[in-house]
């Protein structure tokens, strides 16, 4: 594919400096600089090692005024990037059509246009929308719903009475509808299993990364909202209720009843405890712990477990700092005078 740099100016709203007939065939970052490609740099400390590359010219930032190569001025670099990316990396297209070796209930309805792998197994009552592409070896349980250009890689296990919407991205080996954790002791002190019979709804355009899991409510559903992105191997029990256009990193774990709001970003290996409550827009540092029934107010920076505002864990870190150095001292005191 070529592009000439109006074309590209034009699809992600930037300014063009420079002539607009020059073109590029791919776009890729400053390390990977070829011939033929277009850069993008986030911070003006690179333009120097952006020029002194072979690429053609430059995606930057609008506080650049000038440089030796063609630039396209934009607010966030990272994210014309990323829709130019889109436009020069499409998705693997896939033939329409069901494989021979899929299994499929008479009784599942299979829109328009979709893709259905070798393998595959789709029980009764299953609806699966135009477009989608269901990879090799998927399992979708009964009645489960899927809306139209979804795409679940290969290994995927949908278990019955699941929802996933419309152009949902689904890795390979996620578990969606698995059972929630619930169990009670009995008299004798032996675990007796709680029923778990509610549903999981995943909502329009979320990605949910390879072997995640996302168990099913106790009653009610698991809900997981528009645009929410899931690295892999990330935990969601029963009954959650993660809000829109969050993130959740790798490693993560989320006991059950957890609600969060809108916008909530989650380093790895996050650990919340049941019942938590987490405001619109609240970051999580990477390893951040949050204990049960815990309320967090929208719009803050934790860090630390037990997580706390980072003003907070900066000032703990500097305490702990100088109490380790007035130990230190105290210690190297104590045997100069026992050498004495």
């Amino acid at each position: 594919m070529k592009m000439t740099l109006k074309e590209i100016a034009a699809r992600i709203g930037g300014e063009l400096i420079g002539d607009p007939s020059v073109a590029v065939q791919t776009i890729t970052n400053l390390e990977g600089a070829s011939p033929g490609a277009l850069i993008w740099i986030e911070k003006k400390r690179y333009l120097k090692a952006a020029e002194g590359s072979v690429a053609e010219a430059i995606i930057c930032k609008d506080d650049i005024e000038s440089s030796s190569k063609p630039l396209i001025r934009v607010k966030n670099p990272k994210l014309a990037f990323a829709r130019m990316a889109q436009v020069f990396f499409p998705p693997r297209e896939f033939s329409p059509g069901i494989s021979p070796d899929a299994t499929i209930s008479p009784e599942a309805k299979i829109g328009s246009k979709v893709s259905i792998q070798p393998r595959v197994v789709i029980e009764a009552g299953v609806i699966i929308g135009d477009r989608s592409i269901i990879g090799a070896g998927t399992f979708i349980g009964l009645d489960s719903k899927i809306g139209s250009e979804t795409r679940l890689y290969p290994n995927v296990t949908v278990n019955e009475d699941v929802e996933i919407g419309n152009r949902c991205i689904i890795h390979s080996g996620a578990v969606l509808g698995g059972d929630g954790f619930g169990y009670v002791l009995d008299e004798t002190g032996n675990q007796v299993k709680i029923p778990q019979v509610g549903k999981v709804i995943i909502e329009d355009d979320v990605e949910i990364g390879c072997n995640a899991c996302v168990d099913r409510a106790t009653f009610g559903a698991t809900i997981i909202r528009r645009g929410t992105k899931i690295d892999n191997m990330v935990q969601i029990a029963h009954n959650d209720d993660i809000g829109e256009n969050c993130a959740i990193s790798g490693l993560s774990a989320l006991a059950g009843s957890v609600k969060t709001g809108k916008n909530v970003i989650m380093g790895g290996q996050c650990g919340i405890a049941d019942h938590v409550e987490i405001g619109d827009n609240v970051m999580l540092g990477a390893r951040a712990g949050l204990a049960p029934h815990k309320k967090v107010k929208p719009n803050q920076i934790l860090w630390g477990a037990p997580a706390r505002t980072i003003e907070d864990a900066k000032l703990l870190y500097v305490m702990e700092s100088r109490k380790l150095k007035e130990m230190k001292r105290e210690r190297e005191k104590r045997e100069t005078t026992a050498d004495r």
